[in-house]
């Protein structure tokens, strides 16, 4: 019997304008794979153009991403992802189904799709994600390489839930020693935030962190000396024989990587007798940038270096920038 164009089969399951949700929905409750094949090439096809219009979609492709074959896994969380990106809402009540679809037998590229699936979640709604964590933790570290949008999810949940990533802290330190520019400084982000949540009990990534002390990657750099200002806050004793070699940041061409030198090296000057660190600190006193002097006026009050007095007390006075007036007036009154 011909049909009178009023019914589908799911042949034409077109992208773009020609997507029809009905029949794409019926596609892909279908027990025919050639109809559910077809049904996500068209949610594939037209997640990019009109992400909007597939949102229906989502709960029939977690489910799909359970039962289908492993060929069909990657369209299925690249479309997940791109939904993720258009209307975390929608997505989150899948993210239970879809963290427990990570597993070691999914493919590379669609476990960096869902990664990058949860982490659009995250963005918006990480309490939705966040009790996940030990279980993708667990995942990942069956797995050989730690993708990028994995260390990027840790790090964005490590914003308002920095003691529940804990778990992922071993994980973050073999990106810094194995992947430091795929994923080094959104990992040590991650570090930092949990370091100062008062959330570590060991701090064995320390020698990995100072490794990138030196690099010639900026973000990366800096990043790193931020983190081991603040494992010096908090546990000194760890960053103290790593001194010099923190004191060498201090002769950066980089403003931010002087800035932040000077704050660690502050946090440690009470404690150690770094004398080239000192006299270094001095000297940024005079640093052609208001950050760096103030920093410097910080680290120098903490440490108590006495042979900076006159010089605080001429930038208390002088200094065209207030922060660095306010902080050199602090200073000195430490000495």
């Amino acid at each position: 019997m011909e049909s009178d164009g009023n019914e589908s089969d799911g042949r034409a399951l077109a992208g773009g304008e020609g997507f029809e949700l009905p029949t794409v929905l019926a596609g892909l409750d279908s027990d025919e794979p050639a109809r559910r094949k077809r049904a996500l090439e068209a949610v594939r096809e037209t997640v990019d153009t009109d992400p909007e219009a597939c949102l229906p979609t989502v709960p029939k492709l977690r489910a799909l991403l359970e039962t289908e074959s492993s060929d069909a896994e990657e369209p299925i969380a690249y479309s997940l992802a791109e939904l993720a990106q258009e209307s975390p809402d929608d997505v989150a009540p899948s993210v239970p189904g879809i963290s427990s679809c990570v597993t070691e037998d999914l493919s590379q590229q669609a476990t960096q799709e869902l990664f990058r699936c949860l982490h659009a979640v995250a963005e918006e709604r990480p309490d939705t994600v966040v009790d996940h964590v030990d279980e993708l933790v667990a995942v990942l570290e069956e797995r050989s390489s730690v993708d990028r949008w994995s260390v990027e999810l840790m790090a964005e949940l490590s914003k308002e839930y920095p003691t529940e990533i804990t778990s992922a802290l071993s994980l973050l330190r073999e990106v810094l020693h194995t992947a430091p520019r795929t994923g080094g400084v959104s990992a040590l982000t991650a570090i930092g935030r949990v370091v100062r949540a008062d959330a570590v009990s060991t701090f064995d990534f320390v020698d990995d962190v100072v490794s990138l002390v030196d690099h010639d990657d900026r973000a990366l750099r800096n990043n790193a000396i931020a983190c081991l200002g603040d494992v010096a806050r908090t546990a000194p004793e760890t960053i103290e024989p790593h001194c010099s070699t923190i004191a060498t940041a201090l002769e950066s061409d980089d403003p931010t990587t002087r800035a932040n030198a000077a704050v660690t090296i502050g946090r440690l000057a009470a404690d150690t007798n770094e004398v080239r660190a000192q006299r270094r600190l001095v000297e940024l006193l005079s640093d052609e940038h208001a950050q760096v002097r103030a920093n410097a006026c910080t680290a120098i009050g903490h440490g108590r270096v006495g042979t900076a007095r006159g010089a605080l007390e001429e930038l208390a006075d002088r200094d065209p920038d207030a922060a660095v007036r306010e902080r050199a007036a602090w200073a000195s009154a430490q000495l």
